[in-house]
């Protein structure tokens, strides 16, 4: 209706904004339609047209057609350049079809259509993303060798990827790049490389990192996390008071996090006056204890610790009866493990039938409730908590 008001809409310009919309939608059998209604009018597809149409079968996986539509292309006399392949590249990638990325990139040599900047940042990245090292160096390589540029983007795939796999020295050369660089660095990003700093107990160099990252992000929840658990693994009493007064001073809300880390930090020195005083934050600061703080309390309990005051209060705060999650940190578990507590709780409950697993809804009574029944868990002077 569109064009029937007026012919001069009959443009190749129109029918290739039409054709990628259709395109991007993956509608590809609606696309294919409107490219033939375009070459029903005579108007010959640009290149543009055929790479939106090649690029859209291979997004929804139907390459056999892509590779049709580029003979196709090729046969009217029109050159295939870098972007018709770079957009192959970039779906083989996401389908993990990696042999057949590299194919496509011999296909482009063969041809006479040498891969450009964007083609190598296009192959670095997708190599990284699937664990493909070798590969993605040997791209790294080459790019170099070509005087070409590492795009920011692709530099924090390639830190991510050293990330993944623990390799520390190749993620910290990267990782000074990314720092001298404009590339931004997702939080998810940021944890993956403290997870690294604490797996290989690098806790200084932890203490570092929070401050390096503080000066692009801001003294964010993450920030003080990490602060807190570089000195905490230091075992740092006078790191984790002083870092308390600073975050006091700067008016931080305490979360169940950081309550967390100073019951953990204490109960590592066993310094029961000082875990009352971390375990009362779940009072003054309003907070909700999730199963790391329970399994703080029964841990310290097991060594020596008087817990029956903080259940009762607990317990009159209606805690008991909140459903079990895990709310702290993951850096946190990396750092300290999960403790007999939770080890327990996990084993007692991986045993239990299916139908018992499957209630609607499991307290912290329930779980409670649940190991202490007739078990010989070490748990048997604290306050009895009523079956349910």
């Amino acid at each position: 209706m569109w064009k029937d008001k007026e012919t001069s809409r009959i443009s190749d310009a129109n029918y290739t904004r039409i054709i990628r919309l259709l395109c991007e939608q993956n509608s590809m059998e609606q696309a294919v339609l409107t490219f033939h209604d375009l070459e029903r009018y005579g108007i010959l597809p640009s290149l543009a047209t055929y790479n939106d149409i090649i690029h859209g079968f291979a997004r929804i996986k139907e390459f056999d057609k892509s590779r049709d539509t580029l003979s196709k292309m090729v046969e009217t006399g029109l050159l295939p350049q870098p972007e018709t392949y770079n957009g192959l590249i970039r779906a083989y990638g996401g389908y993990g079809l990696y042999d057949e990325m590299s194919k496509c990139v011999k296909k482009m040599e063969a041809e006479g259509c040498f891969p450009n900047e964007v083609t190598y940042n296009l192959l670095i990245g997708e190599f990284a993303r699937g664990g493909l090292l070798e590969r993605m160096e040997g791209v790294y390589r080459t790019l170099l060798s070509k005087r070409m540029n590492l795009q920011p983007h692709t530099l924090v795939t390639m830190l991510e990827a050293y990330a993944d796999l623990g390799i520390l020295d190749k993620m910290e050369k990267l990782y000074r790049r990314v720092l001298h660089s404009k590339a931004f660095m997702k939080e998810s990003l940021m944890r993956k490389l403290a997870t690294v700093y604490i797996e290989q107990r690098r806790f200084v160099r932890l203490e570092e990192f929070g401050n390096e990252i503080s000066s692009r992000s801001g003294r964010t929840d993450l920030f003080w996390c990490i602060l807190l658990l570089s000195c905490a693994c230091l075992l740092s009493r006078k790191g984790i008071e002083s870092i308390v007064r600073e975050m006091d001073a700067a008016k931080v809300g305490f979360n169940i996090t950081f309550t967390n880390i100073l019951g953990l930090f204490y109960l590592k020195l066993k310094d029961f006056k000082a875990l009352d005083g971390a375990l009362a934050r779940v009072e003054t600061h309003n907070l909700k204890p999730d199963m790391v703080t329970f399994g703080i309390l029964f841990d310290a309990c097991k060594i020596g610790y008087s817990g029956t005051r903080v259940l009762e209060v607990w317990k009159r705060s209606c805690y008991l009866e909140g459903e079990v999650e895990i709310n702290t940190d993951p850096l946190v578990l990396a750092a300290f493990g999960k403790g007999c507590f939770i080890k327990n709780c996990e084993k007692t409950f991986s045993s239990l039938r299916f139908k018992a697993k499957e209630r609607k809804l499991w307290t912290y009574g329930n779980l409670i409730s649940l190991v202490f029944g007739g078990s010989k868990s070490g748990y048997g002077h604290l306050l009895p908590v009523e079956k349910r």
